[in-house]
């Protein structure tokens, strides 16, 4: 897929959107939980794309 003359795979956009997320609170949320908000998937998906891309589902992630 070509994004403003950047070449980029589907992987390679999923794998970053999973890396940059970000928790909505001061002491953090777990990584599935902002994964299945951003991809409005459920729990079972969002562990299965943190595994996936080699992210821990219940690592804590901060704003």
């Amino acid at each position: 897929m070509t994004l403003s003359g950047c070449e980029f795979s589907e992987h390679e956009l999923i794998r970053t959107a999973v890396r940059m997320v970000t928790g909505t609170s001061r002491r953090g949320t777990q990584r599935w939980v902002v994964m299945k908000d951003a991809f409005c998937c459920g729990s079972g998906v969002a562990h299965a794309l943190c595994r996936r891309f080699g992210f821990d589902p219940d690592e804590m992630v901060k704003p």
